[in-house]
This record gives C-alpha cells, sequence and structure tokens, in this order.
C-alpha cells in the first residue's frame, strides 16, 4: 500500500525529522511512501486527481478547518490525522479516521492497525457538541457546507504555500503563474466558485539599463510585486514569469476585476517604475505596458482562455 506522508512543515524534499521517521516506520512494515506538502495534497484532492491508498495529516489545534476538509476531501481514503490532543471528544469526526498521537508519530512508535480499516464512506461529521471549545465544530452536513469548508480551506492552503515557498528566506519568492492559475481553477471548480485574474505586462521591466549595478532588475521587479500588493486586497494572491504578473483576485466577477485592474494601473503609473521617455516615443501595442482582465468561468474555465482574454484587453497605461 502506498502512504502519503503530508507535511506543514517540509516541503516533501528536504525531510523534516518527523516525516524521515515516520517514513522509516511504514517502510519497514512493508509500505511505500510518498511526501508531499498538505497544499499539494488537499489541492489534488479538491481537483479529484489523489491517487495514495492511505493519507497522513498534521493538524495542529488551531487548523479545525484542516481537519473539517481533509475528512470532506479524503474520507474514502485511509486517513490518519495527527494531533496532539487524540479525544475524539475534541475532534469528533467518522469512525473511519484514524487519530495518531504527534509524540508517537513523532518518534515513529505509532501503530499500523489503521491500515487494515476500510476506508470511511461516511465524510460526514458528527453532530453533537464537542466538550471542549477549543477548537470550534465545522458540521459538513450538506453540499453547501463542503463548499464552504473548501472555499476555507483554499484560504488556509494559500497561507500555508508561502510559508513553504518562503521557507526561511527574507520574502516570499515570486509564485509562478501557470501554476498558481492551475491551482485557482482546481478550487474554483470543486467549490463553485468564480476568480478574476489581472495581468499586469511591463515588458522591459527587469532588462539591465546603461550604467545600472547588477540585480537592479530584479528590484524592480520586488518594487513592482510591492505596488501591485498596496493595489488589491491582502487576500489576493500575486504570481508573476518573466515581466508579467498576473494577480487572482478570489471570488471577483468581471466589475470586481475591472476595478481592481484600474486601482493596479493607477499605482503602476504614478510609481518610479517606468523609465522617462524624453526623446523618444512611447511604447505601443503589446510593447507598451498595460493591465488587463478576464473572469473564471465566464472568460474561459482553463489558464490558456484566461491569460488569452486578459491579453486581449491589455489597456496601456
Amino acid at each position: 500500500m502506498t502512504v502519503n506522508i503530508t507535511c506543514s512543515t517540509c516541503d516533501g524534499r528536504n525531510l523534516c525529522d518527523s516525516c524521515r521517521t515516520a517514513a522509516r516506520a511504514f517502510t519497514a512494515a512493508g509500505h511505500r511512501v510518498e511526501h508531499s506538502t498538505r497544499y499539494a495534497a488537499l489541492r489534488a484532492a479538491a481537483a479529484g486527481a489523489y491517487g495514495f491508498d492511505a493519507c497522513v495529516v498534521p493538524v495542529s489545534s488551531d487548523e479545525r478547518s484542516i481537519f473539517d476538509a481533509a475528512v470532506s476531501l479524503l474520507g474514502d481514503r485511509r486517513l490518519a490525522i495527527v494531533a496532539d490532543d487524540t479525544a475524539r471528544s475534541t475532534l469528533g469526526g467518522p469512525p473511519g479516521v484514524t487519530i495518531l498521537p504527534r509524540r508517537s508519530f513523532d518518534s515513529g512508535t505509532f501503530a499500523l492497525d489503521w491500515f487494515s480499516k476500510e476506508p470511511s464512506t461516511d465524510s460526514g461529521l458528527r453532530t453533537e457538541e464537542p466538550e471542549t471549545v477549543a477548537m470550534p465544530r465545522i458540521a459538513i452536513e450538506s453540499l453547501d457546507d463542503k463548499i464552504q469548508a473548501t472555499r476555507r480551506l483554499k484560504r488556509v492552503a494559500d497561507f500555508s504555500r508561502d510559508v513553504i515557498a518562503t521557507a526561511g528566506l527574507a520574502a516570499t519568492p515570486r509564485l509562478d503563474l501557470l501554476a498558481v492559475l492551475d491551482d485557482e481553477i482546481a478550487w474554483a471548480k470543486t467549490s463553485e466558485t468564480v476568480f478574476g485574474v489581472c495581468l499586469v505586462h511591463l515588458p522591459g521591466l527587469s532588462v539591465a539599463r546603461p550604467g545600472e549595478p547588477i540585480g537592479s532588475g530584479e528590484l524592480r521587479l520586488t518594487e513592482a510585486a510591492k505596488v501591485i500588493r498596496s493595489s488589491v486586497r491582502s487576500s489576493d494572491v500575486i504570481s508573476g514569469r518573466g515581466d508579467d504578473f498576473v494577480v487572482v483576485l478570489a471570488d471577483a466577477d468581471t466589475s470586481g476585476a475591472g476595478l481592481a485592474a484600474v486601482r493596479i494601473a493607477s499605482g503602476i503609473a504614478g510609481s518610479k517604475l517606468r523609465p522617462t521617455s524624453k526623446g523618444k516615443a512611447r511604447a505601443r501595442g503589446f510593447a507598451a505596458w498595460g493591465v488587463g482582465c478576464a473572469a473564471f468561468p465566464k472568460d474561459g474555465t482553463t489558464r490558456e482562455s484566461l491569460l488569452a482574454r486578459a491579453t486581449s484587453t491589455l489597456k496601456a497605461l
């Protein structure tokens, strides 16, 4: 059997001590182990592309939404939750979900009999009130509740992704715009939500200019990201590739994306990012700096169609 060990600390490649120890225990028992981030596993489950027989999900005491959504999304797999408090009066959940003590998981001394259990077919959480209020109950009792839980999980997952990407760095690296669009489309299809996209096209921004010190282009990209960030909501996701940026606007329709595009364009136009054009004709067409927008699913349901629509609506600054 293949078990997917997920983690909110390591990236699935440079393993933390807990993941490494747990993997040895599963391997010694004759099982195959695959590592990933929690984000990657839950995103795959949301998209209907999760292919492992069993999944281990670590959850801290303040991550009730992770627990509820993991039960909802992975209820048809052998699921084990690693938690500090293993009392079912605290966590709840269907009988098919196994609760592993964090201490035994970290030391590799946890029981493996949960592998013999059949996956739970009941993804609904229990309905009675918990004995403790440390982790408020989120009941998954209807399709609407499940969709709402997926939306909340997505917000938590976005934060987790940034934490993993930063990995001790002074600033979060640029997220790849194509990967971000793929992720957003998967979440939107699962939770039946809409979202807007703003394409910020800044050709030549990172190109070295005469007399500039090395690295000035990268600094301009960083400054552009700050200007864009100040023009949108804190929950919106900014990604990029080359001299282009894509802003994903959660729950925004065409109108909302258009308003965001205006704010971004105003912010960039008022910044010091643009070089002076004394004696030169201002660039036109695709060579000009501009901002365009699109909305899912109105303007497309793939990253290619959304980018094509946003490109076709580019308005020069």
